[in-house]
C-alpha cells in the first residue's frame, strides 16, 4: 500500500513540472509539434525561378535545436523543484524503457568504429542524441495528461496547414514556394513521406475529436461540438489527401490501423456491462465499427483513380511474379542489404553509412537495376534491415525490444490517472502504422518521422509510468 502511494506521489510530482515557474512550456510544446512538420526552405535563381527546396535538413536542425532547448528548460526547472528532480532521478534509475534506449544508443555509438564516412555518422548520431534528451524530457512532462494535449493540438494544426496546400497542389494549382513535383507532397518533398505523416497523425486527430464529443455529451456546450466538427472535417480532408497521394505503404498502414484497433478493443474490453448479453452486444458494435472503417478505406481507394490504379497495378505485379515482382526495386535493396549484414553482423558498416557502402554490395545478391552511373541508391526501403546493416544485429534487437515494449504496455489501462481518457487506441494505431511504414519505407532515415518515433516512445512510457513501467 505504501509503495502505491509513493508511486502516485512520484507521478504527481512529475506532473507538476513547469506549472509554476515555466508557464510557457505548453506554448513551447505546441509550437514545436506544430512547426516541425512544416519547416522547409526554398532557393531561387537570379531570375526568380525556384530551383531548390530543402525539406529534410530544416526539420533536422530545428529538431536538434528544440530538443536541446527543451531539455535545458526541463533541467533548469528541476534545479528549482527538488521534489520534481527526485522524481526525475527515480524515472532515470528505474524506467526499463530508458535502459533499453540507452543500450540502443550504445549500439549506435559502437557502429562508429566501422564507418566509412565519419561526418555522416556523427551528424546522424547528434540527431539521435538530441532525440534521446527529448525522450527523457517528454516522458517526464507527459506524465501530466494536460501536457500531452498541447502536443496533440500542435500536431493537428500542422496537419491542417499541411493539408490545405497539399489538396491545392493536387488539383494542378502551382504554389510558388513548393517544387512542382508529382503528387501533393506539400512540405515533405514528395508524396510518400507526406502520406506517412497523415497516417501517423490521423489517430490522434480522431482521438481529439472523440474527446470533444464526450465533453459535449456531458456539458452540451456548442463550442465543444464545434471543436468536434472541426477535428472530424480535418480528419476527412487529411484522409482524402492520403488517397490522393496513392502511397501503397501509407494505405497498408491505414488498413493495419483499421484492423488492429477494433481487435484491440474487442479483446481488451473490460466487463463494464452487468449482463453477458450487453457485453456481447458491445463487442458486436466494436466489430461493426472495424468493418465500417475497412469499408470506408476500400471506398476511398475506389473513388480516387490514382489509388485505385496503384492497387490494381500491385495486384497484377503479384500475379505475374510473386513477391519479388511486387516489391520492385526493394527486392534488390533488401537482398543486397542482407549480404551487407552477413559481412558485418555485429557492428554494421557505420551509422548513416548504408548509402556509402551499398556500391560495394549492389550486385552481391542480385544486380540492382536502379544502381548505375546516373542513379544512386541511398536507402534500403526497410528500416529494420538498414538499422542492422548500419549498426549490427545487436542494435536492431535492442530497438525491437524497446519498440515491442510499447505494445506490451498497452495491455494496461490507465484512464483513472489520465482524466478519464484512454490513450491506448491512438498509440496502438500510430505504433502499428509506424511499424508497417518501417518495413516498406525509411521513416527512421527522415528527420521528422525519426522524431515522431521518439515522441511515441515517450508518450507510451509516460502513460504507464510509474505504476506499470516495470
Amino acid at each position: 500500500m505504501g509503495a502505491q502511494v509513493a508511486k502516485k506521489q512520484n507521478r504527481g510530482s512529475l506532473a507538476k513540472i513547469g506549472t509554476s515557474r515555466f508557464v510557457l512550456l505548453n506554448g513551447l510544446l505546441f509550437f514545436f509539434f506544430m512547426s516541425l512538420p512544416l519547416a522547409f526552405c526554398s532557393a531561387f535563381s537570379a531570375s526568380g525561378q525556384l530551383y531548390l527546396t530543402l525539406y529534410d535538413l530544416p526539420k533536422l536542425y530545428l529538431g536538434i535545436g528544440f530538443s536541446f532547448l527543451l531539455f535545458s528548460f526541463f533541467c533548469l526547472n528541476l534545479g528549482y523543484d527538488k521534489v520534481a528532480a527526485t522524481a526525475a532521478i527515480t524515472f532515470f534509475k528505474h524506467n526499463f524503457g530508458l535502459k533499453l534506449l540507452g543500450l540502443f544508443f550504445s549500439g549506435l555509438i559502437l557502429s562508429l568504429f566501422q564507418t566509412l564516412v565519419p561526418a555522416a555518422a556523427l551528424l546522424t548520431l547528434a540527431h539521435y542524441f538530441a532525440l534521446f534528451l527529448l525522450y527523457f524530457a517528454l516522458a517526464c512532462i507527459f506524465c501530466n495528461p494536460v501536457r500531452r494535449w498541447f502536443a496533440v493540438y500542435g500536431l493537428s494544426v500542422a496537419l491542417f496547414v499541411f493539408t490545405v496546400p497539399g489538396i491545392i497542389q493536387f488539383y494542378g494549382y502551382k504554389i510558388p514556394f513548393l517544387l512542382p513535383i508529382l503528387g501533393p507532397a506539400s512540405t515533405f518533398g514528395y508524396r510518400n513521406p507526406a502520406a506517412h505523416f497523415i497516417a501517423l497523425v490521423l489517430p490522434f486527430v480522431f482521438f481529439a475529436a472523440g474527446r470533444h464529443w464526450r465533453i459535449w455529451n456531458r456539458s452540451k456546450r456548442p463550442l465543444q461540438f464545434a471543436f468536434f466538427m472541426a477535428f472530424m472535417l480535418l480528419a476527412a480532408a487529411a484522409l482524402a489527401l492520403l488517397f490522393m497521394n496513392y502511397s501503397r505503404t501509407a494505405i497498408m498502414a491505414l488498413l493495419a490501423e483499421a484492423l488492429v484497433v477494433p481487435l484491440f478493443w474487442f479483446f481488451s474490453r473490460r466487463k463494464a456491462a452487468s449482463t453477458a448479453t450487453r457485453q456481447s452486444g458491445g463487442r458486436l458494435r466494436l466489430m461493426m465499427v472495424g468493418f465500417l472503417l475497412l469499408a470506408v478505406i476500400i471506398s476511398l481507394i475506389m473513388v480516387f483513380p490514382n489509388s485505385r490504379n496503384r492497387v490494381k497495378s500491385s495486384i497484377n505485379k503479384f500475379q505475374q511474379g510473386g513477391f519479388s515482382r511486387l516489391l520492385e526495386a526493394r527486392y534488390y535493396h533488401w537482398g543486397n542489404s542482407l549480404m551487407m549484414i552477413k559481412d558485418h553482423p555485429f557492428l554494421g558498416v557505420g551509422l548513416g553509412n548504408w548509402r556509402f557502402s551499398y556500391p560495394l554490395y549492389y550486385r552481391s545478391f542480385a544486380q540492382d537495376p536502379l544502381f548505375n552511373y546516373q542513379t544512386q541508391v541511398r536507402k534500403a526501403h526497410n528500416d529494420y534491415l538498414q538499422l542492422a546493416a548500419e549498426c549490427g544485429i545487436p542494435a536492431l534487437l535492442f530497438f525491437l525490444l524497446l519498440w515491442g515494449r510499447q505494445f506490451y504496455l498497452l495491455r494496461y489501462a490507465t484512464p483513472a490517472a489520465d482524466d478519464g481518457e484512454d490513450w491506448r487506441p491512438p498509440l496502438l494505431a500510430s505504433l502499428t502504422a509506424f511499424s508497417v511504414i518501417m518495413f516498406f519505407s525509411f521513416p527512421m532515415q527522415m528527420a521528422y518521422s525519426r522524431m515522431f518515433c521518439f515522441f511515441l516512445l515517450a508518450l507510451g512510457e509516460a502513460r504507464a509510468w510509474p505504476a506499470l513501467s516495470k
